[in-house]
């Protein structure tokens, strides 16, 4: 009879826990949620069974309370989504954890999702082992894509080749060269993450801090899920020399255990493991989450596809946060504010910063620097505004940043101030008051180069045939990957040989357009252009 006495307890209290409650209760410190769980198997008794589910049924209410905490910490911890970082990156950083337990959290018994063998812990493991990160595609460039290489003239054009390459494997592209490499069988017998075997054991774009507050400790800060947390030393992965076991039915035992362990009686209801959120908490856990919206999705900031000049904001993304706290009694929120102020939150560097803006500072025109000084010389022989009016309506990449794409060394310094709508206007003004050289639109020659800066590059281009061929050492999204995933390699050595094919027809098609666009188009336009001017 002396578990009758919490059975007692519990099914009195249910109908408090219902949901948020209201009456006031002890105080207590707001509860930061920390996705970690000891299972212990002291006194664990099948007769346990009943009151610990009892007592997860009653706890639904707190637990999902916790879960909005979860996602609040989640986009505390990986910072701005818009401008990439070391936990904003192609591939399993130490953000994407985090991401993980914020879905699995809302299934509202921990002991099911967290700790070592746990759902979060299973679904990390493999999501770590199958999507590394990679050198070639971190913060600040992501080969051959960005910056895409100097093709046809035309920056989307480009960018769409570079694809193509790295999609048929005619170009190396490191982020999926490494993807679904790990067989499931390795995984099922135990898999060690290391910078040998695993290249996404490293982060390349440079340390990540974890605030416990947060809820994702490290291990060395008491957590107990090796894939949550930040780096260690040399930017390790926190799974680097991990062991990682893929087990499905593991959460399922973990809970089964849970249930057989001794009741708690330190719940909010004396005697009983029944907590009960309070208002405050609930209020918190919004405030935090809306907060956390605003850290990882405002877009402009330095770096944003949507401020790809200057931002000129009202309010800056900290000051934004902390009106949401005007009390500053939110634990979160003040913690995030307080990683900011000391340079510890978890966001994109200056550096990669000005490497983001300056690859979206990439013109409609894609040319390498002999090819844009020509154009922007050949624009200021008729009007010497020209140069800038192009530049900052993104027509054409600003010298300083092309210079700082290619080369970090020589410094960030734009010559004309780069893609700048708010600029347009004084440069309308500057080329209506400079002189204008109207003989130069009649040089057919001159206005040859400046309206296809890049033909040079089209009569050039001949695609290189044996390039076709797939290469497994230099490999872009090879589709053998994803069957030496499964162990089936006969399936590989059809799929490589029909791609192989399809890639080499398509490269000799390419191949003849190019050449004949190259050929005509220009000679084409330059014979009809006086007509044009006559009819003018």
């Amino acid at each position: 009879m002396q578990i009758a006495r919490p059975y007692a307890l519990a099914a009195a209290a249910l109908a408090a826990t219902g949901t948020v409650a209201v009456t006031p209760l002890a105080s207590r410190l707001p509860e930061i949620p920390v996705t970690s769980r000891a299972v212990s198997l002291v006194d664990s008794s099948i007769l346990n069974v009943p009151i610990n589910v009892l007592y997860d049924l009653a706890n639904i209410p707190y637990n999902e309370v916790q879960a909005l905490n979860s996602v609040a910490g989640s986009l505390f911890f990986s910072g701005n989504w818009w401008v990439p970082s070391s936990t904003n990156l192609w591939g399993i950083d130490p953000g994407d954890p985090t991401h993980v337990a914020l879905i699995t959290d809302f299934f509202p018994f921990p002991a099911f999702n967290e700790g070592v063998g746990g759902l979060q812990y299973q679904i990390d493991g493999l999501l770590a082992a199958e999507l590394p990160v990679n050198a070639s595609c971190d913060a600040e460039t992501c080969a051959p894509m960005t910056p895409p290489d100097f093709i046809t003239g035309s920056t989307v054009i480009d960018r769409d080749i570079g694809f193509i390459r790295a999609i048929t494997g005619q170009a190396n592209f490191g982020l999926f060269e490494n993807w679904f490499r790990v067989p499931i069988s390795d995984l099922i017998n135990g898999y060690t993450f290391n910078p040998v075997d695993d290249p996404g054991a490293i982060d390349p774009s440079g340390p990540v801090n974890s605030n416990p507050i947060f809820g994702f400790p490290g291990v060395d800060q008491g957590g107990d899920n090796p894939f949550e947390g930040g780096t260690g030393p040399g930017d390790e992965m926190p799974w680097n020399g991990h062991t990682y076991t893929l087990n499905l039915f593991q959460p399922f035992v973990n809970y089964w255990e849970h249930l057989m362990e001794t009741p708690p009686t330190d719940g909010d209801i004396p005697g009983t493991g029944i907590m009960i959120p309070t208002a405050t908490e609930f209020f918190q856990a919004l405030q935090a989450v809306a907060a956390g919206m605003i850290v990882d999705f405002y877009p402009w900031v330095p770096g944003s596809p949507a401020c790809p000049a200057e931002c000129d904001s009202l309010l800056s993304v900290p000051q934004l946060v902390a009106l949401l706290d005007p009390t500053n009694s939110n634990p979160m929120i003040q913690a995030w504010l307080e990683d900011t102020a000391n340079g510890t939150a978890n966001n994109a560097t200056p550096d990669q910063i000005n490497a983001a803006v300056a690859l979206l500072q990439t013109g409609t025109y894609n040319l390498n620097p002999e090819q844009l000084d020509q154009l922007l010389e050949n624009l200021a022989s008729i009007n010497p505004a020209l140069p800038a009016l192009g530049v900052n309506l993104g027509l054409y990449t600003d010298p300083g940043y092309l210079a700082y794409a290619l080369d970090p060394q020589v410094g960030f310094n734009p010559v004309y101030g780069g893609y700048n709508p708010n600029l347009v206007g004084q440069d309308l003004l500057d080329a209506i008051n400079s002189p204008t050289d109207w003989s130069k639109l009649l040089d057919i020659n001159l206005m040859g180069e400046i309206l296809f800066p890049a033909a040079s590059n089209w009569t050039a281009m001949q695609m290189d045939p044996a390039a076709a061929a797939l290469n497994d050492a230099n490999v872009g999204v090879d589709l053998g990957n994803l069957t030496e995933l499964l162990g089936t390699g006969s399936l590989t050595d059809m799929l490589n040989s029909l791609a192989a094919e399809l890639t080499a027809q398509l490269q000799e098609d390419l191949s003849a357009l190019a050449s004949s666009f190259g050929a005509d188009l220009p000679a084409d336009f330059m014979s009809a252009l006086p007509d044009l001017l006559a009819v003018f």
